[in-house]
């Protein structure tokens, strides 16, 4: 019996290790996004903080968006994001046009300016990523995919 406990600790602890080398490289990964982000507003506009790219960000995905759809999707108060908005429009990344159903609310469309800026910084990342796994194998790039979807679908639903 004191074989099968100590099989069973010694799972545990394996198991546990197991959990805080993933938890490491996760934080790790976390780390060089937020350095990403940071650069990636930088080269938007030098006033950005990388607090602004969800916001830019939706609004590029969608191509036309109210400032209440960005408040239901990213859960920031109107007051914030109104304040995000305005400065974004100093900065000539997005404008902002009457809604045709609802003539109180505005769509927020972004420029060209904001796509090129955006696009490049993306593509300059994207670059240096595919860089870093040319040698990898076709199964290591399916793996990681498929482990990444995963590990997003555990973390939405938490």
């Amino acid at each position: 019996m004191d074989v099968i406990n100590s099989e069973a600790d010694s799972c545990g602890q394996e198991r546990a290790d197991r959990y805080s080398m993933a938890e490491q490289e996760l934080f790790s990964l976390l780390a060089v996004t937020s350095r990403f982000k940071r650069e990636l507003a930088v080269r938007l506009d030098g006033q950005l903080t990388p607090g602004y790219l969800p916001v830019l960000g939706l609004i590029l995905r969608h191509g036309r968006i109210t400032q209440s759809e960005i408040c239901d999707r990213i859960l920031i108060d109107k007051a914030t994001l109104s304040r995000m908005i305005s400065k974004l429009g100093q900065l000539n990344l997005i404008v902002r046009e009457v809604n045709t159903e609802d003539r109180r609310a505005f769509d927020l469309l972004p420029t060209e300016l904001a796509r090129e800026r955006w696009h490049s910084g993306f593509e300059q990342w994207r670059g240096e990523l595919r860089s870093r796994m040319t040698n990898w194998e076709d199964q290591d790039l399916d793996t990681l995919v498929h482990l990444l979807g995963r590990l997003n679908l555990e973390i939405q639903a938490i």
